[in-house]
């Protein structure tokens, strides 16, 4: 080998290592920030506390997945807390009131996370209603609509069987970790190796290119959104198992745990980059977080501003980065 081939080959393998590592760097720092953290306090990594972490990471996690597909085609969603509490509602009124079986609620509550999903990619790209007004309105629509059905009363008398869902059943965290790792791998695959995964990508990185390379751009964001709300009615269900109560006022808050989640896993809000892996291990580096103040005895308002600033620097980066590279022209 040449002196010459041996330095393309050493330039390669920089190359490939340096997009492995930007492609997995949110799980690089959330195993490093987990050994920093079981170092500073014990008792964080007791297997018991771990598995924990895990399993309330399963929720956030779950929405977030759903975020990713809607932030990678250039959209975003603020209505997913309101949905998952209606959805949660739905499955549950179903379940006592209705008296339907606990399949079939948990479907109902499912459908209606689509059903809102649906309508808040038709408004944001048929109506030609900018995706951040669409979803803030079904936010509060599905809020008020979670009040109206129940009164603003909290739907009890769940059936026993139901908690497996949540993981506070006889089967343990096992389903909801399962559930979790199942829709992780199955939306990683849909993304790396499926035409569909290609053509989000391309809709969100330049709508207008992919349109004239005949990609139904609209129909694409429509998919994306009806997916995420198909995920989030279903995370309102595995909410409702786990507290075992539909709660009007469940959730709240939950949009912007999934988009910093997003965030911190490497997804752009200006579309067309991001990873169901990456908002993944940022939904855990929260978690982790959060447990380790609790543990700690800080004040939870540190976790706040740590995830606050931290969020705020990646999108600086990434703006800064996308500016360098000339995707943003100044005006």
């Amino acid at each position: 080998m040449t002196v010459r081939e041996e330095g393309k080959e050493r330039s390669n393998w920089r190359s490939g290592a340096k997009r492995i590592l930007a492609q997995y760097s949110p799980l690089v720092i959330f195993a490093m920030l987990s050994i920093v953290l079981a170092v500073i306090e014990p008792d964080f990594r007791k297997p018991n506390n771990l598995a924990t972490v895990a399993e309330r990471t399963c929720i956030v996690g779950i929405v977030a997945i759903g975020e990713t597909l809607v932030i990678i085609a250039g959209g975003i969603d603020l209505s997913v807390g309101s949905v998952a509490a209606l959805s949660g509602v739905v499955g549950a009124l179903a379940m006592t009131s209705w008296g339907l079986p606990m399949p079939v609620g948990i479907a109902l509550g499912s459908i209606t996370g689509l059903l809102c999903g649906f309508i808040n990619g038709f408004l944001s790209t048929k109506a030609r209603l900018p995706a951040f007004i669409a979803t803030l309105g079904m936010m509060m629509a599905a809020r008020g609509a979670a009040m109206l059905l129940t009164d603003g009363m909290n739907v009890y008398r769940l059936p026993e069987a139901f908690k497996f869902l949540g993981g506070t059943g006889p089967q343990g965290r096992v389903v909801p970790l399962a559930i979790t790792l199942v829709i992780a791998v199955f939306f990683s695959i849909l993304l790396t190796y499926t035409r569909y995964g290609r053509t989000l990508f391309a809709t969100g990185g330049n709508a207008a290119g992919a349109r004239l390379s005949g990609v139904p751009t609209d129909r694409v964001r429509i998919l994306a959104f009806s997916v995420a709300g198909l995920l989030t009615g279903f995370a309102g269900m595995m909410l409702t198992s786990r507290t075992g109560i539909g709660d009007p006022k469940a959730a709240e808050g939950m949009e912007l745990d999934a988009i910093a989640a997003c965030v911190i896993g490497g997804a752009s809000l200006m579309g067309g980059e991001g990873g169901v892996l990456g908002s993944l291990a940022g939904a855990l580096i929260m978690n982790v977080l959060v447990n380790f103040f609790t543990l700690s005895d800080y004040k939870v308002y540190w976790q706040n501003v740590l995830i606050g600033g931290l969020i705020i620097g990646l999108v600086f980066y990434d703006t800064l980065r996308k500016r360098r590279a000339g995707l943003i022209k100044d005006v």
